[in-house]
Order: structure tokens, then C-alpha cells, then sequence
């Protein structure tokens, strides 16, 4: 299956694709943690002004990423509950509809202060085009994928491969359909992307990190390619 990985800024990559080029976008962004320029410093997200001009910059790379997809695709972005108004505004801002709020329960409690209670979950924003369903509607906007706090690559955001794989599968993409990642992280989309047999293109701007992702899905890749010979040869 086709793989294009690009290593460089999204906003200047995704520049590059034609419209309606793409049938669906996952992608795992930054959560504009330490994104404080005035007030408590102490504080993780900043102060509304601090938000709020986040969310020009979710709003540039979400208008190309909504240009990219075709009138039947769909767009999963993950998020946590404290860049809720930064993904709201930008998604409203450019009236692209944020249809369904997918809580992934980790089935694992995270460290946390004594004055809050100790996270479980993160979400998952759906954003559909006019022309994307969701064919199984026994679907629940609640899954339980257990993650721990030790990742296996040691990428500090990343995500389950059978989570990915499984909005993938949710999706009811069309055979060799083409899904775009514009934060790739350590390579999960892609390797959830070979599993379910789809065309995938990746863009990192950490070149560590876009190596890291390289030879893990270079690796899913030619791991597939011997399961494919050794079913071959038994036959």
C-alpha cells in the first residue's frame, strides 16, 4: 500500500495537495499545553487571550485539511478537555460542523492535582462533510481502549494502533482510500493505516520524531510483506 511521509510544517506541506484530494483526516495535535504569554504563569492553557490565538493557528490548518477532503470524508482530531474552547472556535469560526464528540476511556487514571480528580479519558472531535455517514449505527460515542502512562515508543502523545484502526474501520472509508495526518507524531495512523489496507501520507515537523515514524511504519510495511509471502508459500 502507498505511504508518503513529509518531513516539514503542515500548513506549508498541505499547500502542495490538490482539493478533494483526501477521504479521511486523524491526526493527534498538539494540546497548546504551556501556551501562557500573560497572567499565571503557573497555569497550563493560558488565559482566554492565550486560547483564543491558539485557535488562528487551529483555524489556518483546519480551513486546509476541510479543503482536502472530499465531500464524502471525515476529519477525527483528538483533544482534552482544557483546548475545548481553542477547537470550538476554530471549528465554528469557519462554520465546519463538529458532529459527534468521541470519549475514549483509557480504562487507566492519569497523575493529577489534589484539588481536581485524576483524568481517565480524552476525546476525539468528528468533523463530517455533507456526504460522510456512519453506516453502523450501533456505534457509541464511548470506547474503552486501555492505555497505560508507559508508551511503547516513548513518544510522550502517542496513541493506540487498534484505537486509530478502529475509527478507520468506523469510518467505512472506501477500498485504498487515502487518510491524511498532519501531525504524525511516532507513526501510529500509518501503521493503523497498512493494517487496514490504506494509502497513507504522514507530515512531522520534529525530524526525530519523523524518523522514529519512518522505520516504525517501514517496518509494519515489510512485516506485512513477509506475512504476505509466508501465506504464499503454504499454499
Amino acid at each position: 500500500m502507498e505511504h508518503k511521509l513529509y518531513c516539514g510544517d503542515c500548513l506549508e506541506v498541505m499547500g502542495q495537495f490538490p482539493a478533494a484530494s483526501i477521504d479521511a483526516v486523524i491526526t493527534d495535535p498538539p494540546y497548546i499545553i504551556g501556551a501562557v504569554s500573560v497572567g499565571n504563569m503557573s497555569s497550563k492553557t493560558g488565559t482566554w487571550a492565550d486560547m483564543m490565538n491558539s485557535a488562528y493557528w487551529f483555524q489556518a490548518w483546519y480551513e486546509m485539511v476541510w479543503n482536502l477532503l472530499k465531500t464524502t470524508g471525515c476529519f477525527w482530531t483528538f483533544l482534552n478537555w482544557k483546548t475545548m474552547p481553542v477547537i470550538m472556535k476554530a471549528a465554528i469560526s469557519l462554520s465546519i460542523p463538529i458532529t459527534s464528540m468521541l470519549i475514549w476511556d483509557k480504562k487507566w487514571i492519569g497523575a493529577g492535582g489534589q484539588r481536581g480528580l485524576r483524568p481517565r479519558y480524552e476525546m476525539i472531535a468528528l468533523m463530517a462533510k455533507p456526504d460522510f455517514v456512519i453506516p453502523d449505527r450501533r456505534v457509541p460515542d464511548i470506547w474503552e481502549f486501555l492505555w497505560p502512562a508507559t508508551k511503547p515508543t516513548g513518544h510522550p502523545a502517542e496513541k493506540p494502533v487498534d484505537l486509530i484502526y478502529e475509527i478507520i474501520q468506523t469510518s467505512a472509508l472506501p477500498e485504498g482510500a487515502t487518510i491524511l495526518d498532519p501531525f504524525m507524531g511516532s507513526g501510529t495512523t500509518g501503521v493503523a493505516c497498512h493494517k487496514a489496507g490504506m494509502k497513507f501520507i504522514g507530515i512531522e515537523q520534529d525530524e526525530a520524531f519523523f524518523e522514529m515514524a519512518r522505520k516504525r511504519i517501514e517496518a509494519a510495511n515489510n512485516q506485512g510483506m513477509l506475512e504476505l509471502r509466508e501465506r504464499t508459500n503454504r499454499r
